[in-house]
Parts: structure tokens; sequence; C-alpha cells
């Protein structure tokens, strides 16, 4: 465990085993949530249309999507067994595993490649996308183009926070995603010189490099733990070559 420990901003909460792991690679995190996340009270509008589209099969591309699926599931769906289930990535896959659901995911976790996975399939009319209010249209766009029906189902709401830096000095600063970069946009903002980038995967550093000139590191598979041990590398070895 390095003793020299440097003080980073992370976007979005981490659990007691990733900060312990953040401060075993040098890193002190500092924790301001970019987003919240609320979810219906009420879910029959949503158990309508799932059950109006019993042939469709299902695209996650996220965890928020699937834990809108467990409030679906204890409000009384029942998951059909010939339903195919998608998702973006093994996050998402794993959550889903923990309802005993299984899903395919693309070699490449991000939206696109989910698109080309479902395209492949060749014989997919029909999905339902459990998404929340603020998530982008690219991987419908492209299913639409292959003439497959696109149901969109909106399950959470995404409420995006402005964030600051904090009052004490940080080497780096952690996104996970284009909705955070605007709360940061929101709040802090992009005009000044700011500590080094660091994004959990290429459409998030797309979002960054549209607000700033700096460069911006990138993890090479989109997990926290790779992004935090991307983020201790760069930051030390930054450090050592000065």
């Amino acid at each position: 465990m390095r003793q020299d420990k440097r003080n980073i901003l992370v976007t979005r909460p981490l659990s007691a085993q990733q900060i312990e792991y953040a401060r075993i690679l040098g890193l002190e995190p500092i924790i301001e949530p970019a987003l919240d996340f609320n979810f219906p009270e009420y879910w029959d509008s949503v158990l309508k249309v799932i059950t109006k589209h019993p042939k469709s099969d299902w695209i996650f591309t996220s965890t928020n999507g699937v834990k809108a699926l467990k409030e679906l599931m204890d409000a009384g769906l029942q998951v059909r067994p010939e339903v195919q289930l998608f998702a973006v990535g093994s996050k998402t896959q794993q959550a889903l595993q923990e309802l005993g659901l299984d899903a395919k995911v693309p070699r490449t976790e991000d939206s696109e490649h989910l698109a080309e996975l479902i395209i492949n399939e060749g014989k997919i009319n029909s999905v339902i996308y459990f998404h929340g209010n603020l998530s982008r249209g690219k991987m419908t766009d492209m299913l639409k183009e292959e003439d497959i029906e696109v149901i969109e189902l909106e399950v959470y709401e995404t409420i995006i926070n402005p964030v600051h830096l904090p009052h004490v000095e940080v080497s780096g600063i952690l996104f996970y995603s284009p909705s955070a970069v605007e709360g940061f946009a929101q709040g802090e903002g992009f005009d000044e010189e700011l500590p080094a980038l660091f994004a959990i995967g290429p459409t998030t550093a797309k979002a960054l490099e549209d607000e700033t000139d700096q460069p911006v590191q990138i993890a090479k598979q989109p997990d926290t733990e790779v992004l935090l041990r991307t983020t201790s590398d760069y930051i030390f070895n930054q450090a050592e070559s000065i």
C-alpha cells in the first residue's frame, strides 16, 4: 500500500471495497456524486407496455435499468423464458444474473456494439429498451435502420447535480458518463486548468473532449477498478517524471 496518498475527485458513489482498493493504489477518493436517480412509485403503465409486447426481447444499458426490473418483478412481473435479454456490459449482465436472468453482452462493452450484436442475431424484430430520461439515441437509431422496432420504456429519472472541486488539492477527476461531465460543467466548469481528467470509456471521454482541450485518460475496460488503476498509474508516473 502506498503511503503517499493523492486526493482524487470521483463523480459517483464507490463501494467500501472500491474505496479500499483506491487507497491501496495510493488514492484518497473524495466522492461528489454528479447524478441522482428516481424510480416510479407505481409501475402500472410500464407493466402494461411489457404485457402488450410479449414477443419483444429486452435491452439494458445500465444497472439502473436492472434495478427497475427488480422493482417490476417485485410488483408481479414474470420474465418469460423465451425472451432474450441483452446487456451493454459485464456489470449490467452481473446485475441481471443476481435476479436469476442471463443476458448476452457484446465483446466491446458499449451501446453501438450492443446494437451490432442484436442486429447480427438476425431473427429479432422488436425490442423493449429499459432506459432513463437522459439516455442517448445512437443505439436505437442503428436498430431502427435495420427495421427492428424499438419500444422505448423510461423506467428511471436521472437528476444532474452541479459538481465543484473540493477545498483540498486533487490530482485527478474521474467521470463515469456524459451526464457527469454536464454536472461538472454546471458546477466548477471547464474554463480554468483542471487536474488530470479520467473517463470510464470513450463516450464519456468524447463528452470531456467537447468541453476542454486537456488530455483525457481512458480506462481500457469500463470498470471502476480498471479506472482507479489507470488513475493511479498515470498520477504516480507523472510525479516520477517531474
